[in-house]
C-alpha cells in the first residue's frame, strides 16, 4: 500500500508541475479540464498496472527428504502456524484514517444539505430548462445541477441576471457538476493527501475559465461584476460559486488567446505518459531480477543476508492415503536479514508469544497454506497444461517484510509425485513437464508473489519485523485432473 501511495503520489506531483508550467496560462480550457481529470484518474490507476511479464530464476534443488525424525516435532511445527491478532498500531492507523473519512463525509452531507434546505426554503421560478432560486441571504450566485440559486432578483438589473444564468448555464451544459462530484468523493477517500486538494481547486478554476467565456461581454464590463461579487459570502463547497476562483486570473484569461505554437505543447503529454509508465506503474522498475554476490542477495529492491543451511523437519503426505510421516530435510542457506532487519522464523515468533504473554504475533494471512492455495487458485491457465497427477511446487524461503508484502522467495521449479513401495516418500519427474509449462508457471508465480495482498506483519514487542513463513504445506502435493486443480 505504501509505494502504491508512493506512485500515485509522484504520478500526481509530476502532472501538477507540468499543468503549472505549460498548461494553467493557456486558453484552451477544454483540453485543460481532460487533463487534470484523465491525469487525476491515472495516478490512481496506473500504479495498479503491470506492463510487461515479471522476470524470473529458478533458485536450484530446495530441500530433499533425507530421513525420518521424532513425531514429537510434528506438534511443534503445527503449533507454528497459530495465528495473530491484529496490531495494535495498524488499529490506531485504521481508526486515524477512518475517522478522517467520517469527519469528511460529515462535512459534505452537511454542505449538501445547506443546498436542499436552501432550495426547500426559497422563492423558485423558471427560466427555460433551469430553475431559479431566491434564498433570501446574501451571498454569491452559485449552481447545482440545474438549479441556480441567488440571494434575490433584486440584487440584479436584468443584464447582470443574464449574465449569472448564461455563466450558471454554461456549468450546466458541460457537466462540471459531475467533476465536482467526482472530486469531492476523491477528497472524502483521501481526506489526508494534499494533491488532491490541489487537483480539486485547479479543476474549479479551469469550470470558472469556461464558464466565463460563453459570457458576451466586454472584459472590463464583465470583470467588473466579478470583483463586485468576490466581496459577498462564498457558496456549499458541491457548487460552482462566482467568488471561489481568483478574479484576478479570470480577468486576465478574458483576454488570451492561445496560439497555434504554443497548443504544440499539448505533446509534453507523451513524454509525460511515459515517465509515469516506465517509472510508477506497478512492475515499473521495481521488478529487478535476483541477483545474488556470495551470501548477499538482491531482490525487488531489498537486500537479502543467507545463513548458512540447516536440517529441518516437514510433515509429507502421500497423496495416494493420506497418510502422514516426518521427514528431515537438508534445507540450503536461510535468509537471516532483510534490508538489516533480522528474519524471524514464525515458530520462533510463535514460541516467543507464549513466553512473553502474546507480545509477539505471527502474521495470521501468511501461511504456507494461504499461499499455497492462493497461488493454485490464481494458475488455472497455466494448470491446464498439467497431465492428471499429483504435483509438487518446490516454494521455499518465503519472507514477509514490516509491511506484510512478500519481499523475497526461492523457487525451484515444479516436478511431478510418485509414490516410492507406498512409504510416503516421492521422486521428481522433471522430464515429464515440458519447459514452457514450467516457464509459464514459473513467471505466472512470481507475478502473482509480487502482487499478493498485504496482509497484518508478524510483531516482536511491539515492532513490525520480518518474517521466514513456514513451507511445510509445499512439500505436499496438489492434484489435476482434466485440467482442473482437484486437491490441494
Amino acid at each position: 500500500m505504501l509505494q502504491y501511495i508512493l506512485n500515485t503520489s509522484a504520478i500526481w506531483l509530476l502532472s501538477l508541475l507540468v499543468f503549472d508550467l505549460f498548461f494553467s496560462k493557456e486558453a484552451y480550457h477544454g483540453f485543460n479540464r481532460a487533463y487534470l481529470l484523465l491525469t487525476f484518474i491515472l495516478g490512481l490507476l496506473l500504479p495498479l498496472w503491470s506492463w510487461h511479464g515479471v522476470g524470473f530464476e529458478y533458485a536450484g534443488n530446495l530441500a530433499q527428504p533425507v530421513t525420518e525424525r521424532s513425531a514429537a516435532i510434528k506438534d511443534s511445527i503445527t503449533n507454528s502456524k497459530a495465528a495473530n491478532v491484529a496490531s495494535g498500531k495498524q488499529i490506531i492507523l485504521l481508526f486515524i484514517y477512518l475517522s478522517g473519512v467520517l469527519v469528511s463525509l460529515v462535512l459534505t452531507v452537511k454542505e449538501a444539505i445547506t443546498i436542499i434546505n436552501s432550495y426547500k426554503h426559497g422563492n423558485k421560478f423558471k427560466d427555460g430548462v433551469w430553475t431559479i432560486v431566491e434564498t433570501g441571504k446574501q451571498h454569491s450566485p452559485y449552481s447545482a445541477f440545474r438549479y441556480v440559486f441567488i440571494s434575490s432578483k433584486k440584487d440584479y438589473s436584468d443584464d447582470e441576471l443574464r449574465i449569472i444564468l448564461t455563466h450558471e448555464e454554461q456549468h450546466g451544459h458541460l457537466l462540471h457538476f459531475f467533476d465536482l462530484l467526482f472530486m469531492q468523493i476523491a477528497k472524502i477517500v483521501c481526506w489526508f493527501h494534499p494533491l488532491v486538494y490541489m487537483y480539486a481547486e485547479r479543476l474549479s478554476i479551469v469550470h470558472e475559465y469556461q464558464a466565463d467565456a460563453a459570457v458576451d461581454k466586454a472584459p472590463k464590463e464583465y470583470g467588473q461584476f466579478l470583483i463586485e461579487q468576490a466581496i459577498l459570502q462564498s457558496a456549499p463547497a458541491l457548487s460552482h460559486s462566482f467568488n471561489r476562483s481568483p478574479v484576478k486570473k479570470r480577468i486576465m484569461m478574458l483576454t488570451r488567446n492561445s496560439s497555434s505554437i504554443s497548443k504544440s505543447k499539448i505533446l509534453l503529454t507523451l513524454p509525460l505518459a511515459l515517465v509515469c509508465i516506465l517509472c510508477f506503474t506497478k512492475n515499473a522498475f521495481s521488478y529487478d531480477n535476483r541477483v545474488q554476490n556470495g551470501n548477499t542477495v538482491t531482490m525487488w529492491g531489498n537486500t537479502i543476508k543467507l545463513s548458512s543451511g540447516i536440517p529441518d523437519t516437514v510433515i509429507v503426505v502421500d497423496p495416494t492415503n493420506g497418510n502422514e510421516s516426518m521427514h528431515i530435510m537438508q534445507r540450503g542457506p536461510l535468509p537471516d536479514s532483510l534490508n538489516g532487519d533480522r528474519i524471524y522464523a514464525d515458530y520462533q515468533i510463535h514460541d516467543m508469544a507464549n513466553r512473553m504473554n502474546a507480545s509477539a504475533n505471527t502474521t495470521a494471512g501468511f501461511t504456507d497454506k494461504g499461499i499455497k492455495e492462493y497461488l493454485l487458485t490464481n494458475m488455472k491457465e497455466e494448470l491446464k497444461q498439467l497431465k492428471d497427477g499429483s504435483y509438487y511446487l518446490h516454494l521455499d524461503n518465503v519472507v514477509v517484510d514490516k509491511n506484510g508484502a512478500i519481499a523475497y522467495f526461492e523457487y525451484a521449479g515444479l516436478t511431478m509425485a510418485a509414490e516410492v513401495n507406498g512409504g510416503g516418500m516421492h521422486i521428481s519427474i522433471k522430464d515429464t513437464i515440458d519447459k514452457k509449462t514450467q516457464d509459464a508457471i514459473a513467471r505466472k508465480l512470481t507475478e502473482l508473489l509480487h502482487d499478493a495482498p498485504t496482509h497484518i506483519a508478524a510483531t516482536v514487542k511491539g515492532e513490525y519485523v520480518p518474517m521466514l513463513v513456514d513451507n511445510t504445506d509445499f512439500h505436499n502435493p496438489f492434484t489435476i485432473k482434466g485440467g482442473k486443480l482437484t486437491a490441494l
